[in-house]
């Protein structure tokens, strides 16, 4: 089984933040990180929808606007991940797990490779986030 978690705190309310993580994987990604490998959503952010991840292929599995965004990864990790928003006095705290039981390759290479790069890259993006949340127009 594997739990891996990040959270921020982001001075905005959930509706901002979700306009912002709604560009993820589109044509106007505003918080992907350059060097973070090829994420894309071809047909848009809806239930069911095909997810580019790298080589990796999975779904949109939850689209809950203002609460909770969920990818369903498939056979490589049984549970999937996503980012959930918890609105708090002054902002919202932004939440990424990702959960479940890895399979094939996945397995090994979750410890050895996959981990380290999922934390770089989901810290770049809760960065960004932030970044974008301010108005800052700061590089990815």
């Amino acid at each position: 089984m594997v739990y891996n978690m990040h959270e921020r705190f982001v001075a905005a309310e959930p509706r901002r933040i979700w306009e912002l993580l709604t560009t993820i994987g589109g044509d106007h990604d505003r918080l992907w990180p350059e060097g973070g490998g090829h994420f894309r959503l071809p047909d848009g952010l809806r239930p069911g929808a095909p997810v580019e991840h790298s080589k990796l292929r999975y779904r949109v599995g939850a689209v809950e606007p203002e609460h909770r965004l969920w990818f369903d990864t498939g056979k490589q990790l049984s549970g999937g991940h996503g980012f959930t928003l918890h609105p708090q006095r002054g902002g919202t705290l932004v939440r990424h797990e990702l959960k479940g039981r890895t399979g094939g390759m996945f397995r090994l290479m979750w410890p050895l490779v996959i981990r380290r790069q999922h934390d770089i890259v989901i810290e770049k993006i809760l960065d960004n986030l932030v970044r974008e949340a301010a108005g800052s127009t700061l590089e990815k």
